[in-house]
């Protein structure tokens, strides 16, 4: 064994590949708090297009729809031969839209190039039914389906090594999966001479692989893709460790189990013909052939101007008009809603419904950076990803939930003995849970945290008074909130409720971190109520009249209502405005409701379809309780004024902003580097379903089997961890419910206004500038698209 497994260490090209490959891998958060992330977030380094070359190559994986769906489209007048050309612009392909059409013939997509281990010819399973690279993930998977678990299984692995020295030792217990008994006593040998640590056992692997400095990265990148769902949760857990300071190598051990694989499949043959000199060849030729540009990507950008283009020129036509921030009247309400795109049709109807009445957006979390603790329970995040908690709030201790019923539920053996030891037992609650439910959801059901509704207003933060006002004085104005201020300030944060759901909490604000919002409101509305609040604010200035009210409400999602939330011991004037309020807002949910129903091309009942929507989220075999944030495709940070004629069709992200009210950009900054960044991902997660289900879905939820208790899902019972969106969520059973574009960031300030801003943010300017998201300035009645180092018209 020492022959074949040659002791060394990586040289610094071989560090710097390996850093680069893990680096390329995205998070994926658990299921309990599932804020939508882009799974191309590690190659932002790239451009759209190189990455789309690189996935391709390496696992099959496409960045656009297959060319028929497309080719469909043009049939249909969803693309002209316009859109084509102004796409075959941008890419610089110099050639007429119809000559081009002309000389697309539809091809399979190439094979991925293979991995040492996949070009075997002795099989796996019986038989060689099953090749090594399912043999592989499968054992992978189960592996760290145990490793990972924290809260499902009674019987827990020893965590007192590393997950690459668990594994090893792991596989000496385990029978060899391959009928080839030569190869299985080998097999066998080898695994009891694997190095002692995931270091060692690169280093080792590196030396006697000996793969090519031109694609190392690539290489050791496709390794951690054959188990992309378990490579995305260690990323998740890397993460949450650097926002803390701290470090966290599972996914360099993940890395180091692929390749002990590859070294235990190695024959050591190295002469012409071998198994190593073919997989050495196909690798050099690939990475030696120049790039080439896919057509798929030419029909990509093609449908995004498709859709992009006509909601463009309205924005430019509305900006002819100056946009200033509309002055606040007594007797008035002002609504800040959530960014998200679910709040654009409320928005629109609340403003129909209050004669008057003004809107702005801002992310979810209202600018509250909290982490959420529950008697003795670790604390839950309730704020984007890219953030770290900075406050903690606690809610009362909830009762203990994990009696004696729910342990014998969770034991090992309980998935054979459950069913016939209870069934009768069951019938009931699953017949209630069968009949239909038309009532409102209650916070308690939104929020598991939540013991009782009335835990909400009971809630308890840490903030100092003087941390919570110089706080406000920076989220107020920055909500579109100057003054004077109107009589009733509405703070709207959003939930969605539905059950027997495992990706619940990717229905939830992705701002508040896969939860809803109505903590933040109610924190923030109790502060802004308080007199102290209000004197300590009035001295620095911003003076909040006696008649303002603030009050806290919600936005259910799946039923499209506004709810308002219940206040610890209100005053007598916050009761009579919420009293005065509340049908107003019913009236508005009505009208909002209608219109989803129209756009969603459903059935609209006679009367209000409210109670089929409620009932769609209590009912427990309900796939699709709500089509969530399905069809984004733009950001807009512009002045309320500028859209408030559109209908935007619940396809924006409208973020409240006024350039001239910036001048020196730190506003925009914070949006560029937050909302923007947030949206981005959101529109990743949906673009990667739809592109690459296979890879980047979840598949079908009537399968889903959930892993750990919340890592996430198999489909079925094995294979590896589906990550992201189900298929119900982006397909109805006959076509998608979302397309596969690119965000259209959309900012109401002139062009120079931006520069200056992007200067200060290099990671949104290389998000832009690789292709990720197209950047547009909308002033004066001009739109202008970000390209290269300057603007041009669009």
């Amino acid at each position: 064994m020492t022959d074949r497994f040659p002791p060394g260490h990586a040289t610094l090209v071989q560090a710097e590949a390996l850093h680069d490959a893990l680096g390329r891998i995205a998070p994926a958060w658990p299921l309990d708090s599932q804020l939508a992330s882009s799974p191309y977030w590690g190659l932002q380094q790239r451009s759209f297009a190189d990455a789309a070359g690189l996935l391709q190559q390496l696992a099959a994986s496409p960045l656009h729809m297959p060319l028929a769906h497309y080719r469909s489209q043009l049939q249909q007048g969803e693309l002209t031969l316009a859109h084509l050309q102004a796409a075959l612009d941008d890419y610089g392909v110099a050639a007429s839209a119809s000559a081009w059409l002309a000389s697309q013939h539809d091809a399979p997509a190439a094979a991925p190039l293979p991995l040492q281990s996949a070009l075997r010819g002795d099989g796996a399973g019986h038989h060689g039914l099953q090749d090594w690279r399912s043999v592989i993930v499968q054992q992978v998977s189960q592996f760290c389906a145990a490793w990972f678990d924290r809260h499902q299984a009674e019987w827990q692995p020893d965590r007192q090594r590393c997950l690459y020295q668990a594994w090893r030792d792991d596989m000496a217990l385990q029978p060899v999966p391959t009928p080839d008994n030569a190869l299985a006593t080998r097999i066998r040998r080898d695994i009891g001479a694997l190095p002692a640590n995931a270091d060692s056992m690169v280093a080792l692997a590196l030396a006697q692989l000996q793969p090519g400095s031109t694609w190392l990265a690539d290489w050791l990148h496709a390794l951690l893709l054959r188990n992309g769902g378990w490579a995305a949760w260690c990323r998740y857990l890397g993460w949450q460790q650097q926002l803390q300071g701290g470090d966290e190598r599972s996914l360099h051990g993940l890395l180091a189990i692929q390749l002990a694989w590859e070294c235990l499949l190695d024959d050591g043959q190295r002469h012409a013909g071998t198994v190593w000199q073919r997989w050495q060849q196909q690798w050099d030729s690939a990475f030696a052939a120049p790039a080439t540009l896919p057509a798929g990507l030419i029909w990509q950008r093609a449908a995004e101007h498709a859709t992009h283009r006509p909601l463009l020129q309205q924005l430019a036509t509305a900006s002819r008009q100056p946009a200033t921030a509309p002055a606040a009247k007594p007797g008035r309400v002002h609504a800040v809603f959530c960014i998200d795109v679910r709040s654009e049709a409320m928005r629109r109807a609340l403003e129909q419904q209050l004669p008057g009445c003004s809107s702005s957006g801002f992310a979810g979390f209202f600018g509250l950076p909290l982490a959420i603790h529950g008697g003795d329970a670790a604390g839950q995040a309730r704020l984007p990803g890219l953030l770290a908690p900075q406050w903690d709030a606690t809610l009362p201790a909830a009762p203990a939930r994990l009696d004696s019923w729910q342990h014998f539920e969770r034991a090992p053996l309980s998935s054979f003995t459950l069913v016939e030891s209870t069934g009768l037992a069951k019938l009931g609650k699953l017949l209630r849970k069968s009949w239909p439910r038309r009532a409102a959801a209650r916070l308690s059901q939104l929020d598991p945290w939540l013991a009782r509704d009335a835990d909400a207003a009971r809630l308890a933060a840490a903030p100092d008074l003087d941390t919570v006002c110089q706080q406000l004085l920076r989220l107020l104005p920055a909500m579109g909130l100057g003054t004077p201020l109107p009589d009733t300030v509405l703070l709207v944060g959003h939930a969605s409720h539905s059950s027997n759901n495992p990706h619940a909490s990717s229905l939830q604000c992705g701002a508040c971190g896969g939860h809803g919002g109505h903590l933040h409101v109610l924190l923030l509305a109790g502060w802004l109520n308080r007199d102290d609040v209000r004197q300590q604010l009035a001295a620095h200035g911003y003076a909040i009249p006696p008649l303002t009210v603030f009050l806290p409400a919600l936005h259910l999602t799946h039923s499209d209502e506004l709810q308002l939330l219940p206040l610890a011991d209100p005053a007598p004037l916050l009761a009579e405005r919420a009293s005065a309020l509340a049908p107003l807002l019913a009236a508005a949910g009505g009208s909002a409701r209608r219109e989803r129903a129209r756009q969603q091309g459903e059935a609209i009942p006679a009367h209000d379809p409210l109670p089929l929507l409620r009932e769609r989220g209590h009912h427990w075999a309900e796939t699709r309780p709500e089509w969530g944030l399905a069809n984004n495709a733009f950001f807009i940070a512009a002045p309320r004024a500028l859209t408030r004629q559109l209908d935007l069709g619940g396809r924006a992200f409208l973020q409240e902003y006024h350039w001239q009210q910036d001048p020196d950009g730190d506003t925009l900054a914070g949006i560029l580097a937050g909302p923007l960044v947030v949206a981005h991902w959101i529109n990743m997660q949906y673009f990667a379903a739809v592109a690459d289900p296979l890879r980047f879905g979840s598949g079908n939820k009537v399968l889903h089997n959930v892993v750990g208790g919340r890592i996430g899902v198999f489909e079925g019972n094995s294979g590896d961890l589906r990550i992201g969106l189900s298929q119900q969520s982006v397909h109805d059973g006959t076509r998608w419910r979302h397309q596969a574009l690119r965000l259209a960031a959309c900012i109401a300030a002139p062009a120079g206004h931006i520069d200056g801003v992007l200067a200060r943010q290099p990671q949104l300017a290389r998000l832009v500038a690789g292709g990720w998201l197209h950047l547009y300035a909308v002033h004066d009645g001009r739109l202008q698209r970000k390209h290269g180092d300057g603007w041009q018209h669009d």
